[in-house]
């Protein structure tokens, strides 16, 4: 769990409960989360450490801008950009993995201020909207809907989201929510994953949708938060009382908004679960493992606070891979690094996002281990990109499932299909689409 300040609206409920030491005590509280410029995120952030910049004084930029009326912010931004290029660059590098503060001793968080600076850009008409078309995830079509139409990709023989919210309670409990990338690009483990769970006994429905997280990267946070609010408002027609995520980074950016009686649960918590009622039963685990010497993991830094992910992964593997050595990167669970897409900084500065993965890829390569394992479906693609980019410097790299359930994606036609579909009979259409 994230420790963060009260915000204003609980410390005006504080208030209003007329208690004086109630309120000594959360403004007290308050303080404790007030960068006292130590300069430890400089350090831990080349993004930061370039200009010489602290999270404190991002965030003292970013008072005073919100501190105008909000028809006077967008000049403001574009004046502080002219005066204080380096401040908007850092900004604009940021991948919001929140190592830079991972570490605070006042527990200030920088992910969620640094892209709260992207509306303002966006406001500003310095991130364009067009500039985003591909993950405009809310449109029809997107990178993701027009790659899965194009290659046949669909999911007609399970129970859709919509199909359950139209249908009312009863006809699912449970909504499986792969995210945009696995869905996409790794149907076969989507698949298999779903199966399993339903001979699990899960009633569950599939979604193909989208966290909203390239918008919320674009600056589009009302198009993101109506994107989640449809989601949400089907799956309370739907009866649905668990969201079952494969991707952490989908967990966080729904767990703002989830109402109460849908519990955000973490796939591999409920393999788990799953695995342990199969067993009781007398019934096959069902799993398939791909057999490996030795492995390492690199943790998402969606997981970073309460690595739910990161545990219950570590546990499936040690169980169902046991011959595998498990053996860990200098950076993990709460000190994760970022693999380099996020905040889709690699449109900005491809440079600093290569950097990032080949960091990662090089500190799991220093433990002498076989395979990198994954649990961001993001972090598997950007790192299969890289690996395969310069195989001489690769590790081996499997998404979680993949060792789990023996089902391997095959990165390498996904990324020649991703170019194909740009160049063969649907080209000129994807060009009219989204150009």
């Amino acid at each position: 769990m994230k420790p963060q300040k009260l915000t204003p609206a609980e410390m005006e409920a504080i208030a209003s409960l007329d208690d004086a030491k109630l309120a000594i005590l959360s403004e007290w509280a308050n303080k404790h989360f007030e960068c006292s410029h130590c300069g430890k995120c400089t350090r831990r952030c080349e993004v930061l450490a370039g200009p010489g910049l602290d999270i404190g004084q991002v965030e003292a930029a970013y008072g005073r801008i919100m501190a105008l009326a909000p028809e006077e912010r967008p000049a403001a931004v574009i004046e502080l950009v002219q005066a204080d290029y380096a401040l908007y660059n850092a900004l604009r590098q940021c991948c919001f993995c929140g190592f830079c503060t991972a570490a605070c001793g006042h527990h200030v968080l920088a992910a969620d201020r640094m892209r709260d600076w992207r509306q303002l850009f966006m406001q500003a008409g310095l991130m364009p909207p067009d500039d985003s078309k591909l993950v405009m995830v809310d449109n029809e079509w997107n990178i993701f809907s027009a790659y899965r139409a194009i290659y046949g990709i669909g999911y007609a023989d399970y129970l859709s989201l919509a199909q359950a919210a139209e249908a009312g309670p009863g006809a699912a409990d449970t909504l499986l929510f792969p995210g945009c990338s696995l869905v996409s690009y790794a149907p076969e483990v989507v698949r298999v994953v779903a199966d399993w769970l339903a001979e699990s006994g899960v009633r569950l429905a599939l979604s193909d949708g989208c966290c909203g997280s390239p918008l919320m990267s674009a600056g589009m946070f009302d198009r993101a938060a109506a994107l989640r609010e449809g989601l949400i408002r089907q799956m309370q027609q739907a009866g649905i009382t668990r969201m079952v995520v494969i991707c952490p980074g989908c967990a966080e950016e729904f767990a703002p908004d989830m109402p109460e009686g849908i519990q955000i649960v973490p796939l591999p918590e409920l393999l788990r679960e799953c695995a342990a009622k199969r067993r009781a039963a007398g019934m096959p685990e069902g799993f398939a493992p791909l057999s490996r010497p030795s492995v390492t993991f690199f943790d998402s830094c969606h997981d970073r606070f309460d690595t739910a992910h990161a545990d219950s992964i570590r546990a499936l593997l040690a169980r169902y891979v046991p011959e595998a050595d498990q053996r860990e990167i200098d950076h993990r669970k709460r000190g994760t690094l970022c693999c380099g897409a996020g905040g889709a900084v690699a449109s900005y500065d491809p440079d600093i996002t290569d950097r990032r993965v080949w960091r990662v890829i090089d500190e799991a390569r220093a433990t002498g281990a076989d395979t990198l394992v994954t649990m961001c479906p993001t972090c598997t693609y950007t790192i299969a990109q890289a690996c395969l980019a310069q195989p001489d410097q690769a590790i081996g790299n499997k998404h979680y499932l993949e060792m789990l359930f023996g089902v391997e994606i095959d990165w390498a036609r996904v990324f020649q299909q991703l170019n194909d579909m740009w160049t063969g009979e649907y080209g000129p259409w994807l060009s009219q689409t989204f150009f």
